[in-house]
């Protein structure tokens, strides 16, 4: 089956599509959970160079049926001077089914994740903000994007707040923005790093330098914007040291971990799944890891838990694996739990999302 089919035989999907089918009768579906655990849709960089109205409405109604309340979008930097239409759109057409908006700043001077995996521009623009690594190079990640600018630099911290400014005035209804695995937490030799740290400075002050960072980001979005949202999120198999360093940035709404939707036993059966391939090497949410998330998160009063539950680069022999687990997933209940849309590398992408749909409508909807 593919893409299309699938939306169509989705029931409000088809209600979504006025070019390929009859007009419907049915009411627009609109965002219904009756659980405490909101539901969010990663939807990275979907129509951002190719935009067809009827397939974002029909995305959104899709998302909106199966009990979805907020859509996370990625925003490179050059998208805020080259995409505020497909935006603003996609904005529109959530806000039509009752759905918010979450900006994932993606690849923002090499310090978040996100998508494409694409170097940031304003790094590659100025070099001399660098991160340089242990041998005195300039360290470039070719797995992360690129080049990572220094948390030390002073510039680092103004091009990141004022991209964060400028996101909020072009779309001052977005919901609010989520740090998607921070990539800042490695040893920093540059000599703005060296000036604050000294030249042998243990990893634990490295890792302290980005929580407070992040603290500052943070309390810069919440002194402008006291009521936008604010998410960090860490990968579910990181060191110790440094997921303590994530949960103790300040200022945060919401903290947690994004991981597979199965457990310790049936992630161990998927070892030597190739490099880039995040199943089989302990990035999982339950045995236990996805509840020491929440417990991390719910420490810090009013703070809340968050996981986004990955289904991106799945092999056809995982997606049974999520289909069986995912239930628990959810009975974790995190107080933020978030799927991908139509991800990337999926051998049967229509087959995952209709696991998706299930699972997760049965659980906001009973």
């Amino acid at each position: 089956m593919n893409r299309r089919t699938f939306l169509q035989n989705s029931v409000v999907a088809a209600a979504a599509l006025p070019a390929i089918a009859a007009p419907s009768e049915k009411p627009t579906p609109h965002a219904v959970n009756r659980t405490q655990t909101a539901i969010g849709a990663y939807y990275l960089n979907a129509h951002m160079y190719t935009y067809v109205p009827r397939h974002i409405r029909a995305d959104m109604e899709w998302m909106a049926d199966i009990g979805t309340q907020y859509v996370c979008v990625g925003v490179l930097e050059q998208d805020l001077f080259a995409a505020y239409e497909n935006h603003a759109f996609i904005a529109k057409e959530a806000a039509r089914v009752g759905m918010k908006m979450l900006a994932v700043p993606s690849r923002w001077g090499g310090l978040t994740a996100g998508a494409p995996k694409v170097p940031s521009l304003f790094s590659m623009l100025n070099p001399q903000t660098l991160l340089v690594n242990k041998q005195g190079k300039t360290a470039i990640m070719p797995k992360v994007s690129g080049g990572i600018s220094s948390i030390h630099h002073p510039d680092t911290f103004k091009f990141f707040t004022e991209t964060l400014a400028e996101l909020y005035k072009q779309h001052p209804n977005f919901a609010g923005f989520i740090i998607d695995e921070p990539k800042c937490f490695i040893v920093d030799k540059s000599k703005h790093a060296v000036a604050a740290l000294g030249e042998n400075a243990p990893l634990t002050a490295h890792f302290n330098a980005a929580r407070d960072f992040w603290s500052r980001v943070c309390a810069f979005a919440k002194q402008h914007w006291p009521d936008k949202l604010t998410f960090l999120f860490q990968q579910a198999h990181n060191p110790p040291d440094e997921l303590a360093a994530g949960a103790g940035v300040q200022h945060l709404d919401y903290y947690g971990a994004d991981g597979r939707p199965w457990d310790a036993a049936a992630d161990a059966k998927m070892e030597g799944s190739g490099e880039g391939q995040e199943s089989g090497k302990g990035k999982i949410l339950l045995s236990g890891k996805g509840e020491s998330f929440i417990q991390a998160a719910r420490t810090v009063p009013g703070r809340k838990s968050f996981f986004l539950m990955e289904n991106h680069n799945l092999h056809a022999s995982m997606i049974d694996s999520m289909d069986r687990h995912y239930p628990a997933v959810l009975a974790l209940k995190p107080d933020f739990a978030a799927y991908y849309y139509y991800p990337r590398n999926v051998q049967d992408p229509d087959r995952a999302m209709a696991v998706i749909e299930k699972h997760v409508k049965k659980f906001t909807q009973g």
